[in-house]
């Protein structure tokens, strides 16, 4: 792999994803600069490679080629007009901060990779969803708002001759986070459900594929726009729960009823949890990029051999 761009700043850097993204970085021999709100993290530069920063000031005259925005407060919570409220702007103002930087240097990045989710193309039982399918805007469907927006803002910066490229990120497994560390306390106590009736989508990616993923996109310059991350065999929630239970060796006959969640999560029960949405990664697929785990059966074997 040709990776020509050395210099990479991160937004949600220390993360489930973020963290991880940025120690391959580090193999690779790039120079890694962290946005963080951390200042005891900003403090601890000299004992570390990665340059932990808490504003974009203090890149002075570096000059940053790629920007990977993965910054935002976690959407997995009860959806109150309060909490979608910072989950918008924890997005938005962030994406909002970049693009003024690179509006305000001199030598502007080659690359803005920009995080989004799956949850753009709205959710549907049926339909099949590619980067090429045509926007429809539910009503009242908050995840789908918000990743409209962001990934709008994000692409300001394409006037300034700056690559963008939209990540479609679908739910990450790996086992220290994400989805899987959420499901794994009942499931290995024997108590995995299936979600509702179990047949809404889950468009799912090993964190190892969404990382190679992120590297394949800097290294190509074909790659523009959005950019599906999710792997190339979806499965519905009860194919999923099936197998899960079965990798680690647990039984999985309980149903969780859904209002039982919408009681509990609101809003974000109904649009996250008991629905989904059927995403393939053509874009990824046609450009080359090759699956180290594109079934959820060598991803979870993976993860817990």
């Amino acid at each position: 792999m040709n990776l020509e761009l050395k210099t990479v700043l991160v937004t949600g850097g220390t993360g489930f994803i973020g963290k991880p993204l940025c120690e391959r970085f580090m193999e690779l021999g790039f120079s890694v600069y962290v946005l963080t709100r951390r200042e005891d993290l900003s403090r601890s530069n000299h004992n570390s490679r990665i340059f932990y920063i808490t504003t974009l000031k203090a890149l002075n005259d570096i000059n940053i080629d790629v920007i990977i925005n993965l910054a935002g407060e976690n959407i997995s919570q009860r959806w109150t007009e309060r909490s979608k409220a910072n989950i918008y702007d924890s997005r938005i103002l962030t994406t909002r901060h970049i693009v003024d930087y690179i509006t305000s240097v001199h030598q502007r990045p080659k690359l803005l990779i920009s995080g989004s989710a799956v949850g753009y193309y709205g959710t549907d039982l049926q339909k099949v969803f590619e980067e090429d399918t045509d926007f429809f805007n539910e009503d009242r469907c908050f995840a789908q708002h918000l990743c409209k927006s962001w990934e709008d803002e994000a692409l300001k910066v394409e006037a300034l001759g700056v690559r963008v490229v939209l990540f479609r990120i679908g739910p990450v497994l790996a086992k220290e986070g994400g989805v899987l560390s959420k499901l794994l306390p009942s499931f290995y106590c024997g108590l995995g459900s299936i979600i509702g009736d179990g047949a809404q989508w889950f468009s799912w990616i090993d964190r190892d594929d969404l990382i190679d993923l992120m590297l394949f996109a800097i290294s190509n310059s074909k790659i523009v726009g959005p950019l599906n991350a999710t792997a190339p065999h979806p499965m519905t929630n009860a194919q999923f729960s099936l197998t899960l239970a079965e990798t680690i060796n647990r039984p999985c006959f309980l149903k969780m009823p859904g209002f039982i969640l919408k009681a509990i999560f609101g809003q974000m029960a109904d649009e996250i949890m008991l629905n989904g949405q059927k995403v393939l990664p053509k874009k990824a697929l046609n450009n080359g990029f090759e699956f180290r785990y594109p079934t959820i059966e060598q991803s979870l074997k993976k993860i817990f051999r």
